[in-house]
């Protein structure tokens, strides 16, 4: 693979960080891992990557998520394509798993592409680089880095793995979230604003946003989406509801915004979705 490039590379115990380029006008080669999941993250150029036959152009704000065994390879435009590669042991996410749930976890399928919170992934993974370059990235603070990395994959990225969201609450220690996230579940399908959150929380906005980013590694506008994408999903598979009727029921104003929000969790548009079921 003579027009493939490593340009750095940092080893942890758990996870490997490559910063990957593929020369203008070529691709690696087709192939798999096993025992590991890869995370892609576009940084410059135009980037098309496949993933089991299916082919997309990402941005920098969007990701593949390659569970092992599935097929893919990246392919650059007029220019150099260069990207970001986190590699995940297989079972080190079984068991950051098991731990967040407090049981055994078998095995997790991710669904591969997904949009958004790549800059979440970039600083964690641009931190671990500098440390090492600088040599004071001691074995503890290694270990943390890794587990960041893991519980935001596992939060972020929908897949086999994502629990109930009554469970999720259920892990949630902070009664003031606890109440939020209640709120979010039971009153998910009207018009709702920063203020009544605070308000039940009784916290500050600022306070709210904060804590709820470090405990659930969500804002609650992204824990908001994806309850209502959850319930769409339900109304696409369970009943022949017209999809903007599916739209209204779910809290969105309009069937465009609800276009947009299901394609950016799941990649596909509603009607897509359902004609795959």
């Amino acid at each position: 693979m003579g027009n493939i490039s490593k340009v750095l590379t940092v080893e942890g115990e758990q996870c490997a960080i490559t910063i990957y380029q593929v020369a203008a006008r070529s691709a690696d080669d087709l192939h798999e891992h096993q025992g590991y999941y890869q995370m892609s993250i576009p940084i410059h150029g135009s980037t098309r990557m496949e993933c089991n036959g299916e082919i997309r152009e990402l941005t920098v704000n969007e990701r593949l998520v390659l569970s092992p065994g599935y097929q893919h390879r990246h392919y650059a435009g007029d220019d150099p394509a260069r990207m970001m590669l986190i590699f995940f042991k297989e079972s080190f996410l079984r068991n950051v798993q098991a731990d967040r749930l407090e049981k055994p976890v078998s095995s997790i399928e991710f669904a591969p592409w997904a949009h958004g919170a790549t800059s979440h992934f970039r600083r964690l993974a641009e931190y671990a680089v500098l440390q090492t370059m600088s040599q004071s990235w001691n074995q503890l603070d290694m270990q943390e880095t890794e587990q960041e990395l893991a519980l935001l994959l596992l939060s972020l990225q929908n897949g086999s793995h994502a629990q109930p969201l009554q469970d999720k609450t259920a892990l949630v220690r902070h009664p003031a979230l606890r109440r939020v996230m209640e709120y979010l579940q039971e009153h998910a399908s009207e018009d709702i604003h920063l203020d009544m959150l605070a308000q039940t929380a009784e916290l500050s906005k600022y306070h709210l946003i904060r804590l709820f980013r470090d405990q659930v590694g969500q804002t609650p506008a992204q824990y908001l989406a994806q309850i209502r994408i959850q319930k769409a999903l339900h109304l696409l598979q369970k009943t022949d509801l017209d999809i903007t009727q599916i739209a209204f029921e779910t809290g969105y104003g309009s069937l465009g915004t609800f276009e947009r929000a299901f394609k950016k969790q799941l990649g596909v548009s509603p009607r897509q979705y359902r004609n795959s079921k």
